[in-house]
């Protein structure tokens, strides 16, 4: 004979692993969404070892470029960087469009969240906010994916105009 009890445990447990699956699925999708309209669209492209950032609305590209050192007395050091930087206003939404050259990298801005791949052949589509903070503020954009000899090199910044 079948225990009511055993009978009303089992379906709330079910019940209870339903609502969790159909609330996890609505949220997953909400999570992988990219804005109707974001303020800006913005290029990523990991190359060894530098960031390339380009801005498909004026159509120029800027870059941090690792500068390999002079062979000489400047040998062992770890050379110097120039070009540019990301650039987002603040309090809008930015869409970047995430991809590589070479090998694997990960894009990450430890201090917004923000942590995408970049991938060669593939190009991953990522969306956030820029924090309503004071012009100049600067986060630190790194790379987080082993990619070579001078992986420790690949930093960049996004830089709040």
């Amino acid at each position: 004979m079948v225990n009511r009890l055993e009978v009303a445990w089992t379906l709330a447990t079910v019940a209870l692993i339903t609502g969790v699956a159909v609330y996890s699925t609505v949220l997953l999708y909400q999570v992988d969404a990219l804005p109707a309209h974001p303020a800006e669209y913005i290029d990523v492209i990991g190359h060894q070892w530098y960031w390339e950032f380009c801005y498909p609305a004026n159509g120029s590209c800027y870059n941090t470029s690792y500068q390999a050192p002079a062979l000489g007395a400047a040998q062992g050091s770890l050379g110097n960087f120039s070009g540019g930087a990301l650039w987002a206003a603040p309090g809008t939404t930015i869409q970047i469009n995430v991809t590589a050259t070479d090998v694997i990298h990960s894009f990450n801005i430890p201090a917004l969240g923000v942590r995408i791949d970049a991938i060669p052949g593939r190009t991953n589509y990522f969306a956030f906010n820029i924090p309503s903070v004071s012009p100049g503020t600067v986060y630190l954009i790194q790379c987080t994916e082993f990619c070579g000899t001078f992986h420790g090199t690949m930093r960049s910044d996004l830089v709040v105009t």
